[in-house]
């Protein structure tokens, strides 16, 4: 699961849950774009194994949300948009079905990119901080609580 603010990218088993406002390109073969005026220079990419639908989630407390279900190779996945992106929403649906399409894809893909990012950032900043000794432990109430003390910490506990 990637955070993105307070939208995230989920994996789902199916998309029960959502009511589909817009199918773009809901044929495979309508999913390829072509690059290029010529024929023969022309080249072509295919979006076919990439479902993308704008949904709305059914569930109770959903209301004034917005969802894109991307079905591909790694299964069913879904991106929620919250209240503070509704105007999003509305642009999206406007559109013609290729440009839903595209815009759709990549506001997904996007999303999906930089949850990987901040996942390795995260990850980054918990490695350096082992190798300085900077992670400290403490318990409080029969629980544990792990965080990473910063440099001018380190350096006020060492003093």
């Amino acid at each position: 699961m990637g955070v993105i603010g307070h939208n995230y990218i989920r994996k789902v088993e199916n998309f029960d849950g959502y009511e589909v406002l817009a199918h773009p390109l809901a044929h495979r073969d309508d999913r390829v774009f072509h690059r290029g005026e010529a024929e023969t220079s022309r080249v072509s990419i295919t979006y076919a194994s990439h479902d993308v639908q704008i949904a709305r989630p059914t569930g109770i407390g959903s209301r004034g949300r917005i969802a894109i279900l991307m079905h591909s190779g790694l299964g069913c996945r879904v991106l929620e948009f919250y209240e503070s992106a509704l105007p999003i929403a509305t642009i999206l649906l406007s559109l013609p079905e290729r440009e839903q399409y595209a815009l759709a894809y990549a506001l997904f893909e996007q999303a999906d990119e930089c949850a990987g990012g901040a996942r390795a950032a995260e990850a980054q900043r918990w490695a350096d901080a082992f190798v300085d000794g900077r992670i400290r432990k403490r318990r409080s109430g029969g629980r544990r609580y792990v965080h990473i003390e910063t440099p001018d910490e380190k350096a006020l506990r060492r003093s």
